[in-house]
């Protein structure tokens, strides 16, 4: 089936779901039919397999898997049975291909040379079935040691594999030199001249006080509706006034430098072109967390790419703004009330913008006007803090399985501390020391084989608690086991700066929590 399919492929360690969120919701935003596939699924298996944000009905989803369950025994492989995530990706790559999705965005499962979805051709179809028009490379770090490589090296090389010769490669900005490196040498030697490098663009994570979409007098936005909950806490809005936007620039200068491995002299593989003119276009950044604006770059280049080398017209700025503002993607950075926990966490927004998700709008319409705007970005649109309701009230659930996402949720969390203790003082209900004596409740839970130490680590300061929690057995994902609570209440052993407790169910955590009656502690 993928020989109809146009893809973005997207690979990497940390990052590839809020990238394959932005770049679908832009294209839906266009008004292009889009296929979306992440692994694992969220809360149920098939919201792993969408079209236009909407997930494969459960019972098309498991009459599929029926259908290619019975395929796969009937053909006694001398290579053995298909794995649960090859039938899925199957599943995916059929259902897209009978839909006629314009475009289809893929996440890889595993690493990248080796996993199941990479099975695409060449961009210009010459090469393979399917084509495979941009590969992004999210941030790359030692996860999975072992499985897909022995070391950051290895582990870039194994990621690399889903690239295409005369396809477009966009690298986003690596924090490991040793990933950058070896990417940015597999790029060059497959495909040269097409090579997007996010850190040489110059881009901005700003606050924009007069926030305005671009010219889009002639495009007709799709009506998108969400569900409505609590409205998130005012403090946990981006700090400051104005919309919080990373101010970019396209278009992109190419990545043609490369020094051959055998030569000391660098060759320049682009040929002279008239200067473009540049344009400056301010992104909305409404899902949570600084690393968002990298991936915002990553996901803009890819877009660009596509309305630039491979028709999609469509993808004008306006609809990208548009899209950047309507993306969800929950249970990443999310703040749930806990008045509704009982509530799917599927349907819980994941910014304040979720209150009200733009459906259409005139040239030139500005934001931030009022509580009602898509882009309400200051906290003086949001209800005032309650200094003695607000921390019982709010979860803030992530899904942090590796040291560098660890690292990125601590910064989230102590970014919103400081807002929290800076309110309180400035509203004259605490004095500076008390407003700035505030800890974190962690509920936390683990699958087998991760870094425990090394994440709780990252987490865990001084004063903060830890609730110890199992997880149920996720759906059509034998291979994740549940680490005991007990183990994860050994592993913080050595700890006499912080309060450990474990539970039996995680219900019996929230249920503690809702009693709890805290102004000090902020609840993740």
């Amino acid at each position: 089936p993928r020989s109809k399919l146009q893809v973005v492929h997207v690979a990497g360690t940390n990052g590839k779901g809020s990238v394959c969120a932005l770049v679908s919701e832009a294209l839906i935003t266009a008004r292009y039919t889009v296929g979306t596939f992440n692994s694992p699924h969220f809360l149920q298996p098939n919201d792993a397999v969408r079209i236009q944000g909407s997930p494969i009905p459960e019972n098309e989803y498991v009459r599929l898997r029926q259908w290619i369950n019975d395929l796969d025994a009937s053909k006694q492989s001398q290579y053995g049975r298909l794995t649960s995530f090859e039938q899925t990706t199957a599943l995916a790559l059929w259902w897209f291909a009978q839909n006629d999705v314009d475009i289809a965005v893929i996440e890889v499962g595993l690493g990248g040379a080796r996993d199941a979805t990479n099975v695409f051709g060449t961009a210009d179809g010459r090469k393979g079935v399917g084509r495979s028009l941009v590969q992004c490379i999210c941030p790359v770090d030692e996860d999975h040691l072992g499985m897909i490589g022995n070391n950051i090296e290895e582990i870039a090389m194994e990621k690399s594999g889903i690239m295409r010769p005369g396809s477009w490669i966009i690298i986003a900005n690596q924090e490991r030199s040793e990933a950058f490196h070896k990417l940015r040498q597999i790029a060059h030697r497959i495909s040269p001249g097409r090579i997007i490098n996010v850190r040489r663009q110059p881009a901005y994570d700003m606050q924009v006080q007069n926030f305005s979409f671009a010219e889009h007098s002639d495009i007709d936005f799709p009506h998108r509706q969400f569900p409505s909950l609590t409205p998130p806490p005012g403090w946990s809005m981006f700090n400051g006034a104005g919309f919080r936007c990373l101010r970019i620039k396209y278009p992109p200068s190419l990545d043609t430098y490369i020094m051959p491995a055998r030569s000391r002299h660098p060759v320049e593989t682009n040929v002279a072109e008239p200067t473009p003119k540049v344009v400056e276009i301010d992104l909305p950044l409404v899902l949570p967390g600084y690393y968002q604006a990298g991936n915002a770059s990553v996901a803009f280049y890819t877009l660009d790419v596509l309305r630039t080398h491979f028709g999609f017209s469509r993808i004008k700025d306006a609809v990208i703004q548009v899209g950047f503002v309507n993306v969800r993607w929950p249970g990443r950075i999310s703040w749930l009330s806990i008045a509704d926990r009982r509530r799917t966490l599927g349907s819980t927004p994941s910014s304040p913008s979720d209150m009200a998700p733009l459906a259409s709008g005139s040239s030139g319409h500005e934001a931030g006007s009022g509580s009602d705007s898509p882009c309400s970005g200051s906290s003086g649109d949001n209800p005032p803090l309650d200094p003695k309701k607000s921390l019982d009230r709010w979860v803030l659930t992530d899904g942090a399985h590796n040291e560098p996402a660890a690292a990125e949720l601590r910064k989230y969390v102590d970014t919103t501390l400081r807002r929290i203790s800076q309110q309180r003082y400035i509203r004259a209900t605490r004095n500076r020391q008390a407003a700035s004596q505030l800890h974190v409740r962690w509920v936390v839970g683990f699958s087998l084989g991760k870094d425990m130490a090394a994440i709780l680590n990252r987490l865990v300061q001084p004063g903060d608690s830890v609730w110890a929690v199992p997880f149920s057995q996720p759906k059509e994902m034998p291979w994740i086991k549940c680490e005991s609570p007990a183990n994860i209440v050994a592993c913080l052993s050595q700890r006499e700066d912080i309060q450990v407790e474990q539970f039996d169910h995680l219900s019996e955590a929230i249920d503690r929590m809702a009693a709890y009656s805290s102004d000090t502690h902020m609840n993740v």
